[in-house]
């Protein structure tokens, strides 16, 4: 029996793939448990920088699966959502010091589609389908999906994919937002490519400091987002990257950021 999560380590980039392509990638407990014990080991590794979560097959991932849940009561629910529930994973996600892409392909769909609303970066194929279809068997969103799909795309575009379990388009989700590049199938990853070597000439430092940041516009007030921007902003004016990077602009060369 295949690992039901690939790790694949290069250099500071970590590559997680899905890998229950014969269920088109479904959230089942050892693929959450997997999942979330390598995300934590990622951030706590200083090397690794990014996290790239795709899925195997050509799908991402169709969401949970469902054979697990049928026969759990309420009290049995509860538990799993404690233990491995989607939103523990997605919280996992957006709270990490790391950068993660969603490099989304084929199906993301339910719990697959709020794993990918937490990344950082969504870069998602032309023939990628998104969506959050769980009342068509007696649910609602469960992972985080009511919250950040409205944050993300608005309110009346959540509504009417969630109320109507309808799915869209990548070119959908571009347009409201919600992917941030597109890529044709066969250059996926080389656009995830593209999008991590970006990535890597900043400064590490800088990049937890602006997505700390940028999440705190999803939890605060306005009052509270800009103080807290100004306290990071004061903090990495006081790191060796900043003076780096600004004597690199004014002798017009590329900066070489250490991390500190």
């Amino acid at each position: 029996m295949s690992d039901v999560l690939l790790t694949e380590r290069e250099g500071p980039v970590t590559w997680l793939t899905l890998n229950r392509p014969e269920r088109r990638n479904a959230l089942n407990r050892e693929l959450r448990s997997r999942l979330l014990e390598e995300l934590r080991r990622a951030d706590e590794d200083q090397q690794v920088r990014v996290v790239v979560v795709r899925g195997a097959g050509g799908n991402f991932c169709a969401g949970a699966d469902i054979s697990e849940f049928v026969e759990l009561d309420a009290l049995g629910i509860r538990e799993y959502n404690r233990m491995w529930g989607t939103q523990v994973i997605a919280s996992t996600i957006q709270s990490m010091r790391k950068v993660v892409i969603a490099a989304v392909d084929g199906y993301c769909l339910g719990g697959g589609f709020e794993l990918a609303l937490a990344c950082d970066i969504i870069v998602a194929t032309r023939r990628a389908v998104f969506g959050l279809p769980e009342l068509r068997v007696g649910l609602i969103p469960g992972g985080g999906g009511t919250q950040r799909l409205t944050r993300a795309a608005g309110v009346h575009f959540a509504k009417n994919a969630i109320l109507r379990s309808r799915l869209f388009s990548a070119e959908d989700a571009w347009r409201v937002g919600i992917v941030s590049e597109l890529a044709e199938p066969e250059r996926l990853e080389e656009v995830v490519r593209t999008v991590i070597g970006d990535l890597l000439e900043r400064s590490p430092v800088h990049l937890q400091a602006a997505k700390t940041a940028i999440n705190a516009a999803l939890e605060m007030s306005l009052s509270q987002g800009l103080a807290c921007e100004r306290e990071l902003f004061q903090f990495v004016w006081s790191t060796e990257d900043r003076l780096e990077g600004m004597r690199a602009f004014l002798e017009k060369r590329k900066p070489e950021f250490r991390g500190r």
